[in-house]
């Protein structure tokens, strides 16, 4: 073995060329091997850092009434206790219930006064840390949220509101004056938690509304789902046991209002780790995207193939040069097996210099680029304390030498030992059929990439591009943060608009592109009240005006009438549809779900995008607040925006003198909803450029050695009067015809993929032909300058040096 090993140190030393393209090949295929094993590891491990992972589950409700279907990763706070009487194989529940964006403020040691918005801040049991695991710094995890007013927090916000200073004791303030002392510090969540917070604090409050004279939840408390509700099952436990009880629960508490609604609520539990990719409801964290792993193990599996497929062709294609050496071998005795081990052997080292390669390409790339951000994740080489991505790697490494290497090592032994002494043998035809067939491989990955990034591409322009019938450009948000400010924004508003350069002012709890609110409403229909669940947007007076929403029928909202105020509305073209009104929207009756009176509808709006371009347009409704809350949404015109926004700052603070002024613009906020899209996009594009320089790398060779072994008729044929031209046209033509091939068959593959995942838009661009058309000349321009410039050595070389020895 230990000879093997040296001989093939000197083939790679003979051979400097050849072996830096595979190595260089073989190394960004490892590297990008490495790479999505640390991708697979993070995200195929979503939450089973917790000990009793296994056990635990998430209870969600799916809700079905007339006019209303709510699928929602929540539940009441008030089932997790009654099912914990229920079923005694329950042995513990945690709920959280989240803070939206919201202040805190404490102090350091130095008296200094800190604030910050905060939006990953929860409610929770006391039982959280007997169900999850986390590690903690210092505090009792058995203890630390027992009683009211507690706080557990990350690491990171210990050191950013308290520096180097003990935070254990210290107080955070809530809004409304209420403090939480912090008993433990824990460690920053793993990124692979489908549920992170900062901040933990407890008692999950009771809801006041939903009790009875008697001290217990009414049956209307648990349609209304609220926090995310988690439980831990005995060990062995069979979930569908807990099914099949479901319906006594249901008599027992959903029942009377149930019938009152004509509902039906079913419940799903997710288990823990699959919460991550596989659920699908609303109201809920941020989910990962099976389509977005698929795609990038794919990718990744494509450059490792390629980069196979170069050695592979290389291998074969210089085993011509190798004939003299085998044939020796054969007569010194050695057998086809001894043989072939040589062959496999070399394979295998030149996989262990491209693994070195690849783990100095991978270091860079981690810790030097902003890739991590770009894929979302925290990405860390550690190879001795890793030991999945230690053997990983090594495992990698083993596969693609030997898979590169097993066909060279079956074919190169089969040569004749006469021919191969006598220096008469030629490629057997079945190794040139290969050869093609892999470089066509080659380009079918090349060419299916292209079609992919350019249609995707297209089809983001498409989405920022879009008239979504509101204006979202220009349109600045400021939260307001507290009563104080909402009383004054009549004030506030009559200030901004001063400026010539601010148009237009308004409030709203929901907003374009980010969270809108769904309610169920009692609505006129075919003469009688029905129930229905509309998208809601409460906002203030000159709402549709800042937005620039187009009203088709009725009337706006009056300005400054109190007679407006919860009791007119209006509705979009998806509504009406819905409630099947035809030209007879404009005075229909409405009231909220427990509303005493009827409101009517005012006013008809055209559709318009809420909701990202994934989404059709649902039915929605406008109302009038009764108060100014949610953001101040104010429309700006395009020209002196720095001057317009000092002027925005010096208002807002004058007003607001007690919160950090943070401003958003809704464009920005909107386009954020493709982020995952435009995330998918970049890294498909930065590995299909790896897919075609890798491809390049294997052709840049082969068509070098091809050129080599094509010299003397080359010279021949110069001598007989061939041009240059004639020359490149021997070299190219078969490589054209192989590109033609992959095309044919790259075109539907693309077509077919780019349709699914175009599916997943309500709204879709067009695919016209040139999409396809164009990466086929751009993958051929490639294919053929790289050939070129390999054979353009050849055809300028002198006839008389090559056929001098004939």
């Amino acid at each position: 073995m230990l000879n093997n090993i040296k001989f093939a140190f000197r083939i790679f030393k003979k051979d400097g060329f050849y072996s830096l393209l595979n190595i260089l090949g073989l190394g960004l295929g490892i590297s990008c091997g490495i790479v999505l094993l640390l991708y697979l590891k993070n995200d195929l491990t979503y939450d089973k850092h917790h000990e009793n992972h296994e056990r635990i589950y998430r209870l969600t409700n799916h809700i079905q009434a007339q006019g209303v279907n709510f699928n929602i990763a929540r539940a009441a706070r008030e089932l997790a206790p009654v099912l914990v009487e229920e079923f005694p194989e329950i042995t513990s529940y945690v709920r959280f219930n989240d803070f939206s964006d919201i202040l805190i403020k404490s102090k350091r040691d130095d008296g200094a006064e800190v604030m910050f918005y905060e939006d990953r801040v929860f409610e929770s049991d006391s039982t959280m840390f007997s169900v999850f695991t986390h590690e903690f710094i210092a505090g009792d995890p058995y203890t630390c949220l027992n009683g009211l007013y507690k706080a557990v927090i990350t690491n990171t916000i210990a050191h950013k509101y308290f520096g180097e200073g003990d935070p254990i004791g210290k107080v955070l303030q809530f809004p409304n004056d209420q403090s939480y002392q912090i008993t433990a510090v824990i460690r920053d969540l793993p990124d692979n938690s489908h549920l992170k917070f900062d901040i933990l604090v407890s008692n999950i409050s009771s809801r006041p509304w939903i009790i009875d004279e008697n001290g217990e939840a009414i049956s209307e408390a648990y349609w209304n789902p609220d926090v995310y509700t988690y439980l831990m099952f005995q060990e062995g436990y069979e979930i569908n046991r807990f099914y099949e009880k479901w319906p006594t629960i249901f008599e027992k508490y959903y029942s009377e209002f149930g019938n009152v609604v004509g509902g039906q609520c079913d419940v799903e539990l997710e288990a823990l780790a699959d919460i991550h990719f596989t659920s699908k409801k609303d109201v809920d964290e941020p989910q990962g995207s099976k389509d977005y792993l698929y795609t990038f193990t794919a990718i990744g599996i494509f450059i490792i193939l390629l980069a196979g497929i170069n050695y592979t062709n290389l291998a074969t294609a210089r085993s011509v040069n190798r004939t003299g050496e085998i044939g020796m071998r054969k007569v010194l005795g050695q057998t086809k097996y001894k043989i072939m081990l040589i062959v496999l052997t070399e394979a295998l080292l030149l996989a262990l210099l491209a693994m070195i390669v690849a783990i100095g390409f991978c270091y860079p790339v981690l810790y030097l680029t902003p890739f991590n951000e770009l894929i979302g994740k925290n990405l860390t080489l550690d190879f001795f304390n890793d030991p999945i991505l230690f053997f990983g790697t090594l495992g990698i490494t083993i596969l693609i030498g030997f898979l590169s290497g097993i066909y060279p090592a079956l074919y190169i032994p089969s040569v004749p030992v006469i021919k191969a002494l006598k220096g008469t043998f030629k490629a057997h035809r079945s190794g040139i059929v290969l050869r093609k067939a892999l470089i066509v491989v080659q380009f079918i990955i090349s060419i299916f990439v292209v079609i992919c990034i350019l249609i995707m591409d297209n089809q983001m322009d498409y989405l920022r591009d879009k008239e979504l019938g509101f204006t979202k450009d220009n349109i600045l948000l400021l939260g307001i943060q507290d009563t104080l400010v909402s009383n004054r924004i009549p004030a506030i508003k009559h200030e901004m608009l001063k400026n010539p350069n601010i148009i237009s002012a308004t409030t709203a709890y929901g907003t374009p592109g980010m969270a809108i609110d769904n309610q169920v409403f009692q609505v006129e229909k075919e003469g009688e009240m029905v129930q229905q669940e509309l998208n809601t947007i409460t906002a203030g007076p000159d709402y549709i005006e800042t937005l620039g929403i187009e009203l088709l029928d009725g009337r706006d909202f009056h300005k400054d009438s109190k007679a407006d105020v919860l009791n007119s509305f209006l509705v979009n073209e998806a509504a009406v549809k819905t409630m099947g009104w035809g030209d007879e929207a404009i005075g229909k009756k409405i009231r909220f779900f427990h509303g005493e009176s009827d409101g009517q509808i005012v006013g008809v709006v055209r559709d318009f995008n809420f909701r990202s371009l994934h989404n059709p347009i649902g039915p929605l409704i406008i109302v009038l607040g009764s108060n100014n809350g949610g953001r101040m949404h104010l429309r700006l015109k395009g020209e002196g925006l720095s001057e317009t926004m000092d002027f925005i700052k010096e208002t807002w603070e004058e007003f607001d003198p007690n919160h950090p002024y943070e401003y958003e613009f809704l464009d920005q906020n909107f386009d954020a909803q493709y982020k995952e899209d435009e995330t998918q996009l970049r890294l498909i594009a930065i590995l299909s450029y790896l897919c075609i320089f890798v491809s390049l790398l294997g052709l840049i060779g082969l068509s070098a050695f091809t050129a080599g072994q094509k010299v003397k008729e080359i010279s021949i044929r110069k001598a007989l009067g061939a041009s240059i031209e004639d020359v490149l046209l021997l070299f190219s033509k078969d490589y054209v015809r192989l590109i033609l091939i992959a095309f044919v068959v790259a075109v539907p593959l693309a077509n077919y993929l780019v349709h699914e995942w175009l599916n997943a838009f309500a709204y879709k661009t067009a695919i016209n032909w040139w999409l396809f058309v164009l990466p086929g000349f751009f993958i051929l321009a490639i294919a053929l300058f790289t050939v070129s410039v390999q054979s353009l050595k050849a055809a300028r070389s002198n006839p008389v040096d090559a056929l001098r020895s004939e």
